[in-house]
C-alpha cells in the first residue's frame, strides 16, 4: 500500500497536544478560498517554483506538457507533475509536491521523534484531507497504535462515514474543522455544502469519539455573530466537545499559491485587536474553553 504524502513536520505544536509529528497527505474534498495549504488540495503530485531561486535559464522549458514558459513561469492547468523540470533545474528552484510513501516508510521518520512526544504528544495526520485516502491513513493509524502512539486526526469531516468509522479506533483525538454554519454559504466558500460535515461530526460524537473544533475565522466570510452562535449551538449539542479552537486567518498559504503559479487569495489578516475580540464574543456564546 502506498499513500501521497506531501510533507512530514516534526516539532509541531499547533496540531494537537504536546509536541507532535505532523504527516500531511495530498488530496483534498473541498477547496476553500483561504486555504492556507494549497499545495495539497490537489491528490497528484504537482511542481512548485520559488521565484527567488530562480535564474530564468529556460531549461524548464523542456516540460512534456508545456506548463513551463521560457522564463520559468508555471502553468498549473497544465502541469502534471511529471518532474522533468525539477531535474533539469540548475538553480534547484522547482520541487515537487506529494511524494508516494509505504505506512512503513512514514513510520521510520516518525519513530525518531518518540521521544519528544512524552505523555501528551503523538501524530496527527493532517492535509489536505487525510479521509481521502482513508486505506492508507488507517494503516498508518493502526501502526502508529501498536507502538502505543498518540494519533489524533485533523479532517475537514467532508467523506465516507466508513472511512471515519475505520480509523475511530485508533485514533485518540478528533480535530474537527467547523468553517461556515450556513449550508449555502460554506458551499459557496467550500465547494460543498455542509450536511455530511454535520453528520459525520454527530456519529463521531455518537461513538463517543475525543473532539476538538477547529474553526477558522475569515475576515468578511464568517466573522459574524451568527456563525459563532452557530459554533455555540454545536457545543450545547454536544457538550462532550473538549474545547473550540479559534483560528484566525493567516496569509501564509500565498506564498505557496505563488509557487503553484496560483494568484492569491485575496484575503486580509486581522490585527491581534480585532482576533482578540472575536475569541471574545465566541467564548461570550460557549460553555466549552475558546483557544487560540
Amino acid at each position: 500500500m502506498r499513500g501521497t504524502v506531501t510533507d512530514i513536520i516534526p516539532f509541531s505544536v499547533n496540531d494537537g497536544p504536546g509536541i507532535r509529528t505532523s504527516v500531511f497527505l495530498k488530496g483534498c474534498p473541498l477547496h476553500c478560498r483561504w486555504c492556507h495549504n494549497p499545495e495539497a488540495q490537489r491528490p497528484g503530485p504537482q511542481v512548485m517554483v520559488n521565484e527567488s531561486r530562480c535564474i530564468r535559464c529556460g531549461a524548464c522549458a523542456v516540460c512534456p506538457a508545456g506548463a513551463r514558459g521560457a522564463h520559468g513561469e508555471l502553468d498549473p492547468a497544465r502541469c502534471t507533475g511529471c518532474g522533468v523540470c525539477v531535474s533539469v533545474c540548475p538553480a534547484e528552484a522547482c520541487r515537487i509536491s506529494g511524494k508516494e510513501m509505504t505506512p512503513e516508510e512514514v513510520m521510520a521518520r516518525i519513530l525518531p521523534d518518540r521521544p519528544f512526544f512524552r505523555k501528551r504528544g503523538g501524530v496527527t495526520l493532517s492535509g489536505g484531507e487525510p479521509m481521502e485516502q482513508p486505506a492508507f491513513a488507517a494503516a498508518l493509524a493502526i501502526l502508529l497504535y501498536r507502538e502505543n502512539i498518540h494519533v489524533a486526526v485533523e479532517t475537514c469531516g467532508y467523506a465516507a462515514p466508513e472511512a471515519y468509522k475505520a480509523i475511530l479506533p485508533y485514533t485518540g483525538l478528533f480535530l474537527f474543522d467547523w468553517k461556515i454554519t450556513d449550508p449555502e454559504a460554506h458551499r459557496e466558500w467550500t465547494g460543498q455544502d455542509n450536511r455530511l460535515i454535520r453528520e459525520n461530526l454527530e456519529m463521531l460524537y455518537r461513538e463517543g469519539a475525543e473532539i476538538i473544533l477547529r474553526c477558522p475565522v475569515i475576515p468578511g466570510v464568517n466573522d459574524t455573530p451568527e456563525h459563532f452562535r452557530g459554533i455555540a449551538a454545536l457545543t450545547e449539542k454536544f457538550p462532550r466537545i473538549r474545547q473550540v479552537d479559534l483560528l484566525p486567518y493567516h496569509a501564509l498559504g500565498n506564498n505557496k499559491r505563488r509557487q503553484l503559479g496560483l494568484p492569491e487569495d485575496g484575503f486580509m489578516a486581522p490585527d491581534e485587536e480585532t482576533a482578540s475580540r472575536w475569541q471574545k464574543e465566541l467564548q461570550a456564546e460557549c460553555r466549552v474553553p475558546v483557544c487560540r
